[in-house]
């Protein structure tokens, strides 16, 4: 099945009552392990299991022979081309669309029911890069913090990571914990740190955040909101918090060209 609204919530339990630990993006395939009553457990894409309610959800398979991840903060999805045509959807970062074809200034896709439908051309990024990484989360300043969230209208921390860091063509688990034990990324030391890299924060030797540095001893991560800050004393947003906690960096130099 695949999720056919913009953002989908999903649930520890089968409940709405039940904290949501993740999100799911509008054409995301998800592959169905049970059934509780109108709930579904589902394993996302990127592995994780929860319960989603079966009204997110839709039976049609979308088969495009390309696709199209959205960079742009949030994009209005539109049944006719240009501005003024009925916005039917607003579609968040990091969402996969199946492309059919690249027009002036905007982009036909597939809709789920199999209609064509466009969004705005997105800004060109390059792929397993640094500074494309920080100018992406530099775009999303501002989102506003949420449990589970991974989603421009709303991230926690690791949801934040591993979005844009797909968006940047890299791929990456869900939870901040996992994160850290990715074979991908190599210990190094804050000296050696370079613009795109992660920090993880530990309290009493467990992982419970990651942000990215930012140069400088600056980080841009999602605390509140996504938001930089400093975890050296005396500049400028410095974070007492977060620069009293255990620090370990993370390079992604075997997943980045530069």
């Amino acid at each position: 099945m695949v999720i056919s609204v913009s953002v989908a919530p999903v649930y520890k339990e089968a409940g709405f009552t039940s904290e949501m630990t993740t999100n799911g993006l509008m054409f995301e395939s998800v592959i169905i392990l049970g059934k509780q009553d109108s709930w579904l457990k589902v394993k996302m894409e990127d592995g994780y299991e929860g319960w989603m309610h079966h009204f997110y959800l839709s039976e049609y398979q979308v088969n495009p022979h390309n696709r199209l991840i959205l960079t742009d903060r949030y994009t209005p999805l539109r049944l006719q081309r240009g501005k003024d045509g009925q916005i039917i959807a607003l579609l968040s970062f990091g969402t996969v669309v199946p492309l059919i074809e690249k027009t002036s200034g905007y982009c036909k896709i597939q809709m789920i029911n199999g209609e064509e439908a466009f969004i705005p051309a997105q800004q060109e990024i390059l792929q397993q890069n640094r500074s494309d990484i920080i100018r992406l989360i530099t775009n999303l300043l501002g989102v506003p913090y949420l449990w589970g969230g991974k989603s421009s209208f709303g991230y926690d921390c690791s949801g934040l990571v591993q979005m844009v860091l797909k968006a940047a063509g890299i791929s990456i688990n869900r939870d901040s914990n996992e994160q850290s034990k990715d074979e991908k990324l190599e210990d190094i030391s804050m000296n050696d740190t370079e613009v795109g890299d992660l920090v993880f924060f530990s309290e009493n030797e467990c992982i419970n955040h990651v942000a990215f540095f930012a140069g400088e001893g600056k980080i841009i991560h999602c605390s509140g909101e996504v938001k930089i800050e400093s975890i050296i004393k005396g500049e400028l947003g410095f974070n007492n918090k977060l620069a009293k906690l255990k620090h370990t960096f993370k390079s992604l130099s075997k997943v980045v060209y530069s």
